[in-house]
């Protein structure tokens, strides 16, 4: 006699099998998502670090005496940004050297290492040679 149509046991199986693709598919667009959204972040946050660096090397009172660190807290559409600037004047007499470091980091709550919840920072550093 021929048969017609699936069995029970067949289309419970085929939904087992659809869900479980389904499930894969919503955790990889999840995790798609915050990549996306944490990737943005640090470009922002890379963004304002190298602002501030330009800032720095276009000041007309550096380079400093000495050291000097600033902070800054809040930018558009990031309140909770802060970033902290610190500019050191090195010099010597042996060997003879004069530069200056600029260092600038930049953290946000949302900017965290993948896979835990240890907070991510952007660093930026440039060493500049007396001008």
């Amino acid at each position: 006699m021929g048969r017609r149509g699936f069995t029970v046991i067949e289309i419970a199986i085929s939904l087992v099998i659809l869900s479980v693709v389904i499930l894969g598919l919503a955790r990889f667009a999840g995790e798609f998502l915050h990549a996306v959204g944490t990737s943005t972040t640090r470009t922002v946050a890379a963004s304002v670090a190298r602002e501030r660096l330009e800032e720095v090397r276009a000041d007309p009172t550096y380079p400093l005496p000495g050291s000097w660190i600033g902070t800054a807290i809040g930018f558009p559409d990031y309140p909770n940004m802060t970033r902290i600037t610190r500019v050191t004047r090195v010099t010597g007499a042996a060997p003879v050297r004069d530069y200056t470091v600029v260092t600038v980091k930049v953290t946000e709550p949302t900017l965290m290492r993948p896979g835990t919840t240890v907070l991510d920072t952007v660093n930026v550093t440039a060493v500049v040679a007396q001008p």
